[in-house]
């Protein structure tokens, strides 16, 4: 014998009936709030009654239905949620009221003739969670492109010989923010020693000492004639600093967030 809990969801609120496939009503309609007090209540109720076969069951109403749908599924619930439009197609009066009685009745219905094409719940999860990822993805990526437009401007102020020394993007690689981060004023360069310049350059990358040596040379010599937009107590020193670190953050968010997606698919 299979037993359904359907839930007719709302903002914050549910009607949720637990009817097994004979039609015997085990939990009467009622309404519950999406907090933890109600959930657990229903999850007690639940267990006393030790129903076979269990499926709790809803429709997908936007968000409203991801508190109920998580809770269920981190307690061990077999949880199908299908998309509004199925119920729909099925019974064209069951979104006619919202939180109505008869809508737990109909989804249980629905859930017991069969209509509904079910699908395998991890596969259903699995892309969800891609697509939120995708959707982190391209938001990182363009605020990204904010901050490197700041960081781009705050150079151009404060040492704007700097980009000279790093062709094409390589300003936004880790050699470069973390130099910018120590040092975001030319006059800040120049009154450090050149094997301080030098032992920032040399952490990231793994190219020969020889290459950081002289870059480290030539950042020390260009600075000595810099006239930068404003002075080394300028705001927006630490503001250039700050965004180079921003940005190193950043980075590596897009990273993780890329790599974890061509993982999934």
């Amino acid at each position: 014998m299979k037993t359904v809990l359907s839930i007719d969801v709302a903002k914050n609120k549910s009607m949720i009936m637990l009817m097994n496939s004979d039609g015997e009503i085990l939990i009467d309609t009622r309404e519950i709030k999406h907090n933890l007090d109600d959930f657990d209540k229903v999850k007690e109720e639940i267990k006393e009654i030790n129903p076979q076969n269990l499926t709790v069951f809803m429709e997908s109403t936007g968000t409203y239905h991801l508190p109920v749908e998580r809770y269920f599924k981190e307690n061990g619930f077999n949880t199908l949620v299908i998309n509004s439009l199925t119920t729909k197609n099925n019974y064209d009066t069951i979104r006619k009221t919202k939180t109505d009685k008869k809508d737990c009745y109909r989804l249980a219905k629905l859930f017991f003739v069969n209509e509904v094409e079910y699908h395998e719940i991890s596969k259903k999860d699995l892309y969800a969670n891609l697509k939120a990822m995708t959707r982190q993805y391209f938001y990182l990526t363009q605020v990204n492109i904010r901050c490197k437009n700041r960081y781009k401007r705050l150079i151009n102020i404060c040492f704007p010989e700097f980009e000279g020394f790093f062709a094409r993007n390589r300003i936004y690689e880790d050699t470069a923010l973390n130099f910018i981060k120590a040092f975001p004023h030319a006059y800040i360069v120049r009154e450090k020693r050149v094997d301080a310049l030098y032992n920032n350059l040399r952490k990231v990358d793994a190219r020969h000492d020889y290459y950081y040596k002289r870059l480290a040379s030539q950042l020390k010599g260009t600075v000595m004639n810099s006239f930068p937009g404003v002075d080394k107590d300028h705001a927006d020193v630490k503001n250039l600093s700050d965004m180079a670190s921003i940005l190193q953050e950043n980075n590596t968010d897009i990273f993780t967030t890329s790599n974890i997606n061509l993982i999934v698919v």
